[in-house]
């Protein structure tokens, strides 16, 4: 591949590294009141766009590496390329049934939340839009939704500080039950 285009392929992620760099200079200057033991409102984004700014400096790399050099280059083409039918067609994106019923899983989702709380509303929404989208490994689905919601209540709640809906009764002792296991106040 000539340098021009390797050049070419690395521009876009040129750009967003850039404008994460700026937004990162923005997130630096963020004025608030410390409080001793939390974390201040600077932290994720600025995290966030070290992130960000990390992986568009590899894809830059990548890009202007030739490709001889680049073994792990086009991992995702032939995934893709596995994934079509034999006649070549791409059948991923075929399935517009099963696109609105996650959108209308999703939306009573929302809808839910608040009523049930985050811990019991979000184990059965992972559980119906995991085996919606066509998988049928029934203990797999259930650790993955359980273990999965109490990793994220544990680090929206413990890391990131972020207020989850505790539900209405009876469903708010859940929350609390898991809240006093977890050592979260």
């Amino acid at each position: 591949m000539p340098v021009s285009d390797r050049l070419a392929r690395s521009a876009p992620y040129a750009l967003v590294g850039a404008a994460c760099a700026y937004l990162y200079d923005v997130a630096s200057r963020i004025q608030y009141q410390a409080r001793e033991g939390a974390l201040g409102p600077d932290v994720w984004p600025r995290a966030m766009l070290v992130f960000v700014i990390v992986l568009c400096v590899f894809q830059i790399v990548m890009a202007l590496l030739p490709r001889r050099q680049r073994e792990a280059d086009g991992v995702l083409e032939s995934l893709m390329a596995e994934s079509a039918g034999e006649d070549g067609v791409d059948r991923a994106g075929s399935h517009p049934w099963v696109l609105l019923g996650g959108m209308a899983l999703s939306a009573f989702y929302v809808w839910s939340v608040t009523r049930l709380g985050f811990f019991t509303a979000t184990v059965p929404y992972l559980v119906a839009f995991i085996t919606l989208g066509g998988y049928r490994r029934w203990g797999v689905i259930a650790a993955v939704s359980v273990i999965g919601t109490l990793l994220l209540f544990f680090f929206f709640v413990k890391v990131v500080y972020v207020s989850l809906p505790i539900g209405e009764e009876p469903f708010a002792q859940v929350t609390l039950l898991l809240m006093k296991i977890l050592g979260v106040r």
